[in-house]
């Protein structure tokens, strides 16, 4: 699966607007889960194009090495919480618990005017907490 393109959701701030970041890495543990997670992701992205406060969002799969990355951009930290913690995002956790290897997450701000958002610039942050976590 290619990189998933930088979607544009409901949410149109304008481009002097704070931005709440949040990029991830999702490593499974076993290449049987793959099919799961892809079908949570396709889940996932209908909640996202309705979620309220999502600016935009990318999904970045690694499928050899059962590995995805996720970037999304937020009206604020509150408004992400919410859709972490709600309809199939919530059940999904559940679901995918005791499935998932070390995950890294690194929440950040940007500017409305950045967006779409740079993988490289998220991809470097991840790496660089990956490392701290050891």
């Amino acid at each position: 699966m290619p990189t998933l393109p930088w979607t544009v959701c409901r949410y149109t701030p304008d481009d002097q607007a704070a931005l709440h970041v949040l990029a991830s890495t999702l490593p499974l543990d076993r290449y049987g889960d793959v099919p799961r997670f892809m079908r949570w992701a396709l889940r996932i992205r209908r909640q996202l194009a309705r979620a309220e406060g999502c600016a935009g969002y990318s999904l970045d799969a690694w499928l050899t090495h059962k590995t995805f990355f996720t970037l999304s951009a937020w009206s604020s930290a509150e408004a992400m919480n919410a859709f972490v913690n709600s309809g199939d995002h919530a059940r999904m956790l559940t679901d995918m618990a005791g499935r998932l290897g070390q995950s890294t997450f690194v929440e950040s701000t940007a500017s409305a005017s950045q967006l779409p958002l740079d993988w490289s610039a998220a991809k470097r942050r991840l790496a660089d907490a990956a490392a701290q976590q050891g």
